[in-house]
C-alpha cells in the first residue's frame, strides 16, 4: 500500500510486532501456504515412519521364515535329495509365506523411498515460502515505514549535534544511509568525502567571519 503519514517525532512500529500483524493481513496467503506445507510435511513424515516400520517388520518375518525353512530342510537329511514331491505341507507353507513377505518388504521399502522424496520436496517448498514471506514483509515495511525511520534518524542527528543541515548535507546523510544498507564497503569512502567537503565549507565560513570582523 501507499506509505503512511506520521506526525513529527513519531517512530515506526517495532518490526517484530509489525510482522505479527502483517502475517494475518497482507501476508496471510504466505502464512496459509506455509501452514499447509507444514501440515502436509507432518503427515508425510508419519507415513514415512509407518512404511519404515512395516519394512522392518517384514524383514524380521523374512529372517524368521528363512531360519525355519533351513531347519526344516536340514531335518530331512541328505537322503531326501532334490525331489520336489518330498516337500511337505509345512515346508510349502513356509516357502509361500517367505515369498509373500518378501513382496511386502519390497512394497514397504519402495513406499518409504517415494515418501522420502515427497518430504524433501515439501521441505524445499517451505524454505522458499519462508524466504518469500520475509522478503515480502521487508518490502512492505520499507515502503510503509522506511521514510519514517530515515526521518527519525535525521531528526536524532540534528538533536545531537544542534546543527542545521543545508540541502547538500541532507543529501549526504540520506546517501550514507542508502550505502550502509546496500553497499557497506562504499560507506567509508563516502563518509571521508563528505567530511572533507564539510571542512572546506567550515573554513570558508570562518574566513568570512574574520574578514567581516576587521
Amino acid at each position: 500500500g501507499a506509505a503512511a503519514t506520521f506526525a513529527s517525532g513519531e517512530r515506526p512500529p517495532d518490526k517484530q510486532t509489525a510482522f505479527a500483524d502483517w502475517k494475518v493481513r497482507e501476508g496471510q496467503a504466505f502464512e496459509e501456504a506455509f501452514e499447509k506445507n507444514r501440515n502436509e510435511l507432518k503427515d508425510k513424515k508419519n507415513d514415512m515412519k509407518d512404511a519404515l516400520t512395516a519394512a522392518n517388520n517384514a524383514k524380521r518375518l523374512i529372517d524368521n521364515a528363512k531360519e525355519k525353512l533351513a531347519r526344516k530342510q536340514a531335518d530331512k537329511g541328505p537322503e531326501a535329495g532334490r525331489d520336489e514331491e518330498l516337500i511337505d505341507e509345512e515346508e510349502y507353507a513356509l516357502i509361500k509365506s517367505l515369498r509373500e513377505t518378501k513382496q511386502q518388504y519390497r512394497e514397504s521399502f519402495e513406499r518409504h523411498r517415494a515418501i522420502k522424496v515427497d518430504v524433501v520436496q515439501i521441505e524445499h517448498l517451505m524454505t522458499a515460502c519462508k524466504t518469500k514471506l520475509v522478503q515480502s514483509f521487508e518490502e512492505w515495511y520499507d515502503q510503509k515505514y522506511g521514510h519514517v525511520a530515515r526521518h527519525q534518524a535525521e531528526a536524532e542527528a540534528k538533536a545531537v549535534t544542534g546543527e542545521r543541515y543545508d540541502p547538500q548535507e541532507m543529501f549526504d546523510m540520506m546517501e550514507a544511509d542508502r550505502l550502509e544498507t546496500q553497499h557497506p564497503d562504499a560507506l567509508a569512502y563516502h563518509k571521508a568525502r563528505k567530511n572533507a567537503a564539510r571542512d572546506v565549507r567550515q573554513r570558508g565560513k570562518a574566513a568570512t567571519t574574520v574578514r567581516g570582523g576587521r
